[in-house]
């Protein structure tokens, strides 16, 4: 499966169109899809995923869901995953349509962050994104003690 690296500045346009790292779309044309899905993210981003990574991941949240053992809670988490995801095809540009309702939830204005995650990448606003990623670095660097590395 395909694994996202790096980090990324683009600008929302007042369209609400984003560019897609030449990275990801190229990774997009490999598996011979034509859209990303965009998806309600953890911490106040939005996830931006391959068509593969997408199925990875309902796979891992079906396994992860039968093993909680408040059914209303998995299906509360499993309806924010569906009904905030959408499919989001690449226009001529590069660029995907963020919906309104992912903008909001994000708090995306215009400078906005893609980073890479491993097995999908992140959509931040960009003073949000300095905020996590110091918040981050810590836990990093406590985590590397922890680990000894």
């Amino acid at each position: 499966m395909p694994v996202t690296i790096g980090q990324y500045e683009y600008t929302l346009d007042t369209k609400n169109r984003l560019v897609v790292p030449s990275r990801y779309r190229d990774l997009l044309a490999e598996e011979k899809g034509s859209y990303f899905i965009v998806a309600r993210g953890f911490d106040g981003c939005l996830f931006l995923l391959l068509p593969s990574q997408w199925e990875k991941f309902l796979q891992e949240m079906q396994e992860r869901a039968k093993s909680i053992p408040d059914g209303a809670k998995a299906r509360d988490f499993k309806r924010m995953v569906f009904t905030t995801a959408t499919e989001a095809p690449l226009d001529d540009q590069g660029r995907i349509l963020i919906q309104q309702n992912q903008k909001e939830y994000a708090g995306l204005k215009k400078d906005v962050v893609i980073t890479g995650a491993g097995n999908k990448a992140e959509i931040w606003d960009a003073k949000r994104w300095v905020k996590t990623s110091q918040a981050a670095a810590t836990a990093f660097q406590e985590l590397a003690k922890d680990m000894d590395l």
